[in-house]
């Protein structure tokens, strides 16, 4: 299992990769009041949308889960990080940013570029050996992206590491593309 942090001295993805992207990749690429908007921007301007590389990316029901209940948290946190910035944002802005990665992650859907995978027995009895060791919403997806052997892109580097430290437990999965906390835009 490789550790690589897509924002530091990045080469780029392999050809034909499978990728499980991960909830805060979508938040931030299409929230600016996420920290990690211009580091995912950049991701996806030089290296998804643009590189030479055929990538196919996916997402499962537990991450659309993820950003329909999750979708304003960014939001929220940026407006206790950057008050005096934040102070002509109202609730409503909230909502038009849900509204704004909901709709762009179901267009992404119903025009295949996200393409959804589902588990199976296998994964699920392996999410239930590694929810403790990741987290519930983690465990599925880490489960799931072993089941089908894709690569792994998350901004949670915590996460990137606690797969690696039990990568025996999942070896079908390559690749882990994460960053760190340094390629935030604010704490």
């Amino acid at each position: 299992m490789n550790l690589i942090n897509f924002a530091e001295k990045f080469k780029g993805f392999e050809e034909g990769e499978d990728i499980l992207v991960d909830t805060g990749i979508l938040f931030a690429y299409y929230n600016r009041y996420d920290a990690y908007y211009d580091a995912v921007k950049n991701l996806f301007r030089n290296y998804i949308f643009h590189d030479s590389a055929n990538l196919f990316l996916y997402v499962n029901p537990t991450i659309v889960n993820e950003i329909s209940h999750l979708a304003k948290d960014p939001f929220v946190k940026y407006i206790k990080a950057k008050p005096s910035e934040a102070a002509n944002l109202t609730p409503l802005d909230a909502v038009k940013m849900e509204n704004i990665i909901v709709g762009n992650v179901k267009q992404l859907i119903q025009s295949n570029v996200l393409l959804v995978l589902d588990g199976d027995d296998t994964s699920v009895l392996k999410q239930l050996a590694l929810y403790k060791k990741l987290g519930a919403a983690d465990a599925v997806n880490a489960s799931i992206a072993n089941l089908f052997g894709t690569s792994f892109l998350t901004v949670d580097s915590r996460l990137a590491t606690n797969m690696k430290d039990i990568e025996t437990e999942l070896p079908n999965v390559n690749n882990i593309y994460f960053t760190t906390g340094k390629h935030r835009s604010y704490y």
